[in-house]
């Protein structure tokens, strides 16, 4: 295998982490207009601070990266679960993985020792991917995060790792759970009513 298809490969295994650090990236940029501006604090003698400012000016930006970090750990957490989630249906259904693996790695020496019914890869990747196709509304990440996850699936199935089933099953866990995530983060992260503006 020439370095080029080899480097494809590759990407298309790091699907999943690929497509959690862009949502961690969306939501950052999405984010981007609220980041709180640091107010020069007004000076009442040559050396002294006016103290009513001070409070402002740490408490903004603390509670900017509070907001933030708990949507990022939400998104992260999420992960995780489903990385719970594939581990016990692996060990409940017990299905083998195809013969003749081709092993991309030593995480992959790892995994081809388990079982395979439903694919993680598969799984996570498509999670991430409905999530973000629901959340930002963005074309072009839509786009690039579906070439993505489809290399993704393409890899673990040329590579053996996983059969035709294993990858549906997991690419639908994955969309219904991603649906889920989607759910779950507008209702955690909804603006609150005394956030809104009063226009009457």
């Amino acid at each position: 295998m020439n370095k080029t298809l080899n480097t494809i490969f590759r990407i298309g295994y790091h699907g999943p982490y690929i497509l959690m650090i862009t949502a961690i990236l969306m939501i950052l940029y999405e984010t981007r207009n609220h980041i709180p501006t640091l107010v020069a604090p007004t000076l009442v003698a040559p050396t002294l601070v006016a103290p009513t400012l001070v409070a402002p000016t740490l408490v903004a930006p603390l509670l900017f990266i509070s907001a933030v970090g708990n949507k990022i750990l939400f998104v992260i957490a999420w992960n995780f679960m489903n990385y719970w989630l594939n581990g016990v249906l692996k060990r409940l259904i017990k299905q083998p993985r195809p013969k003749k693996m081709i092993k991309i790695n030593r995480q992959d020496v790892v995994s081809s020792r388990g079982y395979g019914m439903p694919s993680g890869h598969a799984q996570i990747a498509a999670n991430n991917l409905v999530f973000l196709a629901l959340l930002f509304r963005n074309e072009t990440v839509t786009a690039l995060g579906t070439l993505q996850t489809l290399l993704t699936i393409y890899q673990r199935y040329a590579f053996r790792m996983h059969s035709a089933a294993q990858l549906l099953a997991g690419t639908a866990l994955g969309t219904a759970s991603g649906y889920g995530l989607y759910k779950a983060y507008r209702h955690t992260f909804a603006p609150r009513s005394s956030d809104t503006p009063n226009r009457s």
